[in-house]
């Protein structure tokens, strides 16, 4: 596949990071440095897969998405936005990022939509919101509406901040929207505030309150961050079994702001575990299928509540890997670790028909390589991932 590096706006120059240990962690940039000069990526040239369609692709049905390496893929990731009205120091640089899309580079509610039937076609059967914030992007309860009637797929989810959930929790549970994943790091005010840059808990726990009542089904992310909110992660569990919710922490992975934070930062599942004490059992846990990459365990009272653990460094899942990812540019992106992205947006926009846009999917997980290689010292791919200008 030949691909072109895409130029910044900024005029920012490159960093290359050492990687130190095996976690991918680097020590944190001197102060004031900025750390958000990797992104975009790389992008395919436009309409390039659909000029190398082979005449017999789709004859007789799109066939379903599988990599070279014979991974099948039935889950969505897809981004609606890249801007956030948070700034958590783990995902983005304070004060937002360098290379935010602007309006017409984003993908329209139509192309959307469009995207997602034609993924619907090929086996899948699963699609999660994301952004950035998906909430900040305008008239996002209509886009929901659309693509659940265009691609006729009823599981529909969302990740959010939270932090506009009061109000929009219904208007999603009608649209067709099934469940979120709310972050919610800390219950404690202060912390909230100190990671998400500004955040206020109160609002985001209405939020929670609000899905619950519209009928969502409603799970809480934690990002496990040593020496900040370690301390809360029994609070968070408490809280969240009270609600009939379930909690997942997910460990600290090295890409982009996270790469730069301490390895003191990094807490292994194990680690999560023993902060948890005697509320759930010990073990591996185990994942639910067609779902993410979480693993779960049981509490230790037998009530049959559960804990959550993602676990991409000390227990990486890229063997059983079923995500693709679609950024807000319209960028697919076989990994979230790679910045090597194909531009199904312009495959649209240069005429390309559903076939081509299908076969260009296909195309890009040709190449997937076999894992993220957060251990390996030599790699340092990852560092320059922007989270949020992907969509996690």
């Amino acid at each position: 596949m030949t691909v072109r590096r895409a130029s910044r706006t900024n005029g920012g120059v490159r960093r290359h990071l050492k990687v130190v240990g095996q976690t991918g962690f680097v020590d944190r940039p001197a102060s004031g440095a900025r750390t958000n000069e990797a992104e975009p990526g790389v992008t395919t040239s436009a309409g390039e897969a659909s000029r190398r369609r082979p005449d017999a692709f789709g004859l007789h049905g799109l066939p379903l998405l599988t990599d070279g390496r014979g991974r099948a893929y039935t889950y969505l990731r897809l981004s609606v936005t890249d801007r956030c009205d948070f700034a958590c120091v783990y995902c983005m640089p304070r004060g937002g990022e360098d290379d935010h899309a602007e309006r017409p580079d984003l993908l329209s509610f139509e192309e959307t939509a469009r995207l997602a039937s034609i993924l619907c076609e090929s086996g899948i059967n699963r699609i999660r919101f994301t952004g950035g914030e998906p909430l900040v992007r305008r008239d996002v309860v209509r886009l929901i509406d659309l693509v659940q009637r265009r691609s006729g797929i009823t599981r529909l989810v969302m990740t959010t901040n939270g932090s506009r959930l009061a109000d929009l929790a219904r208007p999603l549970r009608v649209a067709g929207l099934s469940g979120v994943n709310v972050s919610i790091d800390t219950l404690d005010p202060d912390r909230f505030q100190q990671i998400t840059r500004g955040g206020e808990l109160k609002r985001v726990l209405a939020g929670v309150h609000a899905a619950l009542e519209a009928g969502l089904e409603v799970k809480v992310n934690a990002v496990a961050l040593g020496g900040i909110n370690d301390i809360d992660a029994g609070n968070l569990v408490d809280w969240a079994w009270g609600l009939g919710i379930i909690p997942r922490f997910i460990e600290l992975m090295p890409l982009g702001e996270a790469a730069r934070m301490p390895r003191s930062s990094f807490l292994a599942q194990e680690q999560l575990i023993g902060l948890l004490g005697a509320r759930v059992e010990r073990g591996g846990g185990s994942a639910i299928d067609g779902q993410g990459p979480a693993r779960y365990l049981a509490a230790a009272d037998g009530s049959g509540r559960k804990v959550g653990f993602i676990t991409a460094v000390s227990n990486e899942f890229c063997g059983s890997c079923n995500r693709i990812r679609i950024t807000a540019r319209g960028d697919l992106r076989a990994c979230l670790a790679s910045r090597e992205a194909s531009s199904l947006r312009d495959v649209m926009r240069a005429g390309g028909s559903d076939l081509d846009v299908a076969w260009a999917v296909h195309q890009a997980l040709g190449s997937k390589l076999v894992g993220h290689l957060f251990a390996d010292q030599n790699a340092t791919e990852h560092s320059r991932v922007g989270m949020s200008l992907i969509g996690g």
